[in-house]
């Protein structure tokens, strides 16, 4: 018999799944953390987490949507990570950078 587990998650569940996962990723023991799910599903949607020591209370005053537009993908799945290396690297090559 193949065993099957269907799950339904809505977005608080998502998030904390996440950040409890990228947390414990970046060895961190109790922590804060702020999260949000943007975009739109099957095009854009992205989620934008910071994650600090939970002394830290400058966490929540940081403005995700803000640092969503700022910065460029860096998980450890992203594909724009993976190009934007590339594009360095080949970068380095031409100019003998190495």
């Amino acid at each position: 018999m193949i065993k099957q587990v269907v799950f339904k998650y809505n977005e608080d569940d998502l998030l904390e799944i996440l950040t409890e996962h990228l947390a414990k990723e970046n060895d961190f023991g109790e922590f804060c953390a702020r999260a949000v799910i943007v975009g739109t599903p099957g095009k854009d949607l992205r989620m934008i987490a910071i994650i600090g020591d939970s002394e830290d209370d400058s966490i929540r005053s940081e403005n995700l949507e803000e640092l969503d537009e700022k910065m460029e993908y860096n998980g450890s799945h992203s594909k724009a990570q993976y190009i934007n290396n590339m594009s360095v690297l080949l970068k380095k090559i031409k100019e003998k950078d190495f």
